[in-house]
């Protein structure tokens, strides 16, 4: 887990919804109990804008009925070499880490 890409990651998401208004479209949960859901702000999609900017990873788990994760987006960045995908070979996704980790 890189430690410090979290600044970066923090300040580009504030700089999205900071101090504005957010609208939630929830699509049910995930088998934890966690919502799954996009976040908007003035019709933009934040969690697609975060995905690309390679600051978010999509979700693998199963999805809510509705719910698109859009694995796509996550290939651009990882292309373009955006956010953790700079780190190459060397990243880890949430789910490996916590398989290592665990």
């Amino acid at each position: 887990m890189n430690v410090i890409l979290v600044p970066t990651t923090f300040k580009y998401l504030a700089g999205l919804v900071f101090n504005k208004i957010v609208e939630i479209k929830e699509y049910g949960q995930d088998r934890y109990g966690r919502t799954l859901g996009v976040v908007f702000v003035n019709g933009k999609n934040v969690n697609l804008e975060m995905v690309e900017a390679g600051y978010a990873e999509v979700y693998w788990g199963t999805p809510a009925t509705g719910f698109d994760s859009a694995p796509w987006w996550k290939e651009e960045a990882r292309a373009a070499k955006k956010g953790m995908w700079t780190q190459g070979d060397k990243y880890m996704s949430p789910r490996e880490w916590r398989k290592a980790n665990n």
